[in-house]
């Protein structure tokens, strides 16, 4: 099976797993979108450990740090004026935060500020909720791009 086909249908497979998971067990509380995107977070880093590990680190960062401004915001009267004042200090952070090796993938700091947002920007319970989904989605773009490599592998040795 050619490379491109089997990292296609390792990724089929497991989106029917997660859209099972995130959808199908609403007990869970993890946000289909979420993982989507830090899924996509991890092959757009590069894949691999390498991949994980920037898109898990700055994603995460992202979305802790937009918490912590968000809760902010919050003290602060959550009024507009607030909000122009700390989200930009924030994405000061997010850039900046790129001198640090763990934290050096930008667009996943983004993406993680980006999920949080889009989960409602509550500094509640929904940090941790969107922080497994976040680690959820980077786990599966790991998994599918090693069962990629195995069925590409498997097929290849065959005659």
């Amino acid at each position: 099976m050619k490379q491109l086909h089997a990292l296609a249908l390792s990724i089929a497979v497991l989106v029917a797993v997660w859209v099972y998971v995130s959808i199908g067990l609403p007990d869970l509380k993890f946000s289909p979108w979420i993982g989507f995107v830090a899924w996509a977070a991890f092959f757009a880093a590069g894949g691999g450990k390498g991949g994980a590990r920037h898109s898990l680190g700055a994603g995460l960062a992202g979305v802790l740090l937009t918490a912590l401004t968000m809760a902010g915001v919050q003290q602060a009267g959550g009024d507009l004026t607030a909000l122009l004042l700390l989200v930009p200090v924030l994405a000061f952070v997010l850039v900046a935060m790129a001198q640090m090796p763990l934290l050096a993938y930008t667009p996943a700091a983004f993406l993680g500020a980006a999920a949080f947002f889009g989960s409602g920007g509550k500094p509640d319970l929904s940090i941790a909720f969107v922080s497994l989904t976040w680690i959820a989605g980077v786990l599966l773009g790991y998994a599918s791009e090693w069962l990629g490599a195995r069925l590409t592998q498997r097929t290849a040795a065959q005659p």
